[in-house]
């Protein structure tokens, strides 16, 4: 039976862990390229309309934030240094927490088979993962 889309793929999928990590690999950059172009060319963009009973003010969102001046605003950020980016880090143990959502030595196995998940079109996804799906199990 060919499926369209991940929802006939999940109950199989979730129900094993080497699934989910690779259901990860694939779809966890796709997604961040997804929301990264909705934020940028979508939500930062588009215009506001004027609301009553509010004190926000109407316009495009990235035009605002760069000129609050011209919407009745002010600059109210202030600079931030790399030390005390790195003081604050260090206090909240961040770095403690690793970036990868799968575990290493996980992801250079799948990087083996996919080198980069996040060239991958939201499109070819299901197949991605089984393709992915297949060569990993032929290696292990």
């Amino acid at each position: 039976m060919l499926c369209e889309g991940i929802r006939c793929l999940l109950p199989i999928v979730l129900s094993y862990s080497i699934h989910r990590c690779l259901l990860a690999y694939i779809y966890v950059p796709v997604l961040q390229q997804e929301l990264d172009t909705f934020k940028e060319k979508i939500w930062n963009s588009h215009r506001i309309r004027q609301q009553k009973d509010t004190n926000l003010p109407s316009g495009v969102p990235d035009h605002i934030y760069s000129f609050p001046a011209e919407y009745g605003l002010e600059e109210c950020g202030i600079p931030v240094t790399e030390d005390m980016l790195r003081k604050v880090a260090e206090l909240s143990h961040v770095y403690e927490v690793g970036d990868n959502y799968i575990p290493e030595a996980f992801m250079k196995e799948c990087q083996h088979i996919i080198a980069k998940p996040e060239d991958i079109k939201p499109k070819d996804c299901v197949n991605a993962f089984i393709y992915l799906k297949e060569n990993y199990s032929n290696v292990h």
